[in-house]
């Protein structure tokens, strides 16, 4: 009878300690490297993909903001194209310090000025995720297109602005120079498979109270289709049937308007080791639509502020380098 009761104390014993090792959790955090599409890897295993092309990023010794102009425009308004000349004009002043995106939506996601019709206006450049934003952060200040955000911070209690004043905003920002955040990127690109696989490094520099998240967006660099424009353009049907739209949005490389809230699980290397200290990581995979060129494709980074929706900092990232 002992015999009996000492075996079955030696199988519960076992039992209960196969349970207790099934449940034990090594890393409370989720490695971010398992986000990581590995179909995209071009035949290369996880193992090798982090040995060979994995970053690691230098010391980040950045010490300008940067600013993000979004110009809230649609191929049927014909206002818009003088809002687009403006935007660019300014990029073109501030080399590597101001970047752009049009984005095809109106307030609360209207899209009169965005709709198709017949084969003139035949292309569609909403995107969801410009639909989303739109019905976020619309304020009083959005009324119609054109519109815009100078790296959405507030300027007289509002955040969309009329393009006559994106330069005298962007010029505020840029001489104020209060840099919270730090960023960092790296691409790898599989052309076998079209999949894009984007590292990032989030830095915050000073005590930023309100949560963080970060934005990555899909930007077209240039295409041709037909735009309304203004009469005084003196064009047959004021239409500009040969129009350049340039920084053109095509979505959110990971299908969020809204980004990724940026948490301290994201302090983790690529094996999942916790990190110590105040960098971040993110980690992306996309695989490019069969209707784009890789070479004329680039991603803007940006991480904003979750409570006001201010953007701290903002960066490019080519595809092809």
């Amino acid at each position: 009878m002992k015999t009996f009761y000492y075996s079955l104390f030696i199988c519960f014993s076992v039992i209960l300690l196969g349970t207790v090792s099934c449940d034990k959790v090594d890393n409370p955090y989720m490695p971010q490297y398992v986000d990581i599409d590995t179909t995209l890897l071009n035949g290369l295993g996880i193992v090798d993909y982090k040995n060979t092309m994995w970053p690691n990023f230098e010391q980040n010794t950045n010490s300008n903001r940067n600013v993000l102009v979004e110009d809230y425009t649609g191929h049927k308004c014909n206002s818009c194209p003088p809002a687009a000349d403006e935007l660019h004009q300014i990029i073109d002043n501030n080399s590597n310090r101001v970047f752009g995106v049009a984005i095809h939506i109106g307030p609360i996601g209207n899209k009169s000025f965005q709709s198709t019709s017949g084969s003139l206006f035949a292309k569609d450049y909403t995107t969801e995720e410009g639909v989303e934003i739109s019905n976020t952060i619309t304020d009083g200040g959005f009324i119609g297109n054109p519109s815009g955000t100078v790296s959405r911070k507030s300027f007289g209690g509002q955040i969309f602005q009329n393009y006559s004043s994106w330069a005298s905003y962007t010029s505020t920002i840029l001489s104020e120079n209060d840099l919270k955040v730090n960023l960092q990127s790296a691409v790898n690109y599989f052309e076998n498979t079209r999949g894009i696989i984007l590292h990032t490094e989030i830095d915050i520099l000073s005590n930023v109270e309100e949560d963080l998240a970060q934005v990555v967006y899909v930007v077209q660099d240039s295409t041709i289709s037909p735009q309304s424009v203004p009469s005084s353009w003196n064009l047959p049907n004021n239409t500009d049937l040969n129009y350049i739209h340039k920084d053109v949005h095509i979505g959110c490389i990971d299908g969020r308007g809204m980004g990724r809230q940026i948490t301290e699980e994201n302090k983790v290397d690529k094996d999942g080791n916790v990190l110590n200290g105040n960098k971040y990581y993110l980690n992306y995979s996309y695989r490019l639509p069969e209707q784009y060129n890789p070479e004329n494709i680039h991603l803007l980074i940006y991480v904003y502020s979750k409570s006001t929706y201010e953007i701290y900092q903002v960066i490019k990232q080519e595809i092809i380098e």
